[in-house]
């Protein structure tokens, strides 16, 4: 069992505004600081992933900002390492983005038709990650199966993962043997 450390509001606010800082040793040293954290405490990581999604979203604009604006070599790959470094704790969730409303700046989700902050209709606002449902035309992810409006099917059902009725390990759907225990995978067609 793991006991969980939370990065506290100081770490948390040190972070993101050493990110912002104009000192290129304060931007240096929080870079450390999360790299450290990265090796020391992904689990503070994590949880804070999943508990502050808009934090987590600052350091890595922060992070982005540093790689792309920079005129520091070394802040831009020291920056690109620990993001990298970021990544790999926080797994493929780190991939999504957060979407915010246009009116407000309140994070939204998708799949909602108003903001829960200032009401305004989402569905009329533009949003880089989004991609129209080919049925009702509201805003979706490529990563959802169905709409979350109309439920209209996205994505074809993935292949599925195919496994030896024998020694159950993966195998490759072309392939007419197992090669793991010699089993038979398809008959010979005649």
């Amino acid at each position: 069992m793991v006991t969980v450390i939370p990065i506290n509001e100081e770490e948390r606010a040190s972070i993101i505004n050493g990110l912002k800082s104009s000192v290129p040793a304060t931007k240096l040293i929080t870079l450390k600081k999360i790299v450290d954290l990265t090796i020391l405490r992904p689990e503070s990581l994590q949880y804070m992933e999943m508990t502050d999604k808009q934090s987590i979203q600052r350091i890595i604009s922060g992070l982005e900002r540093i790689m792309e604006y920079d005129v520091d070599e070394v802040l831009k790959r020291e920056a690109t390492i620990t993001l990298e470094k970021l990544k790999i704790t926080l797994g493929s969730k780190f991939v999504e983005t957060l979407n915010y409303c246009k009116n407000c700046n309140a994070v939204i989700d998708l799949g909602w038709e108003n903001c829960a902050n200032c009401g305004s209709n989402l569905i009329e606002m533009n949003f880089e990650e989004s991609k129209d449902c080919p049925n009702c035309k509201k805003h979706t992810t490529e990563n959802w199966n169905n709409c979350a409006h109309c439920g209209f099917k996205l994505i074809e059902e993935r292949d599925r993962i195919i496994k030896c009725s024998n020694c159950k390990r993966e195998v490759d759907s072309s392939w007419m043997m197992c090669p793991y225990c010699g089993t038979r995978l398809k008959s010979l067609k005649k």
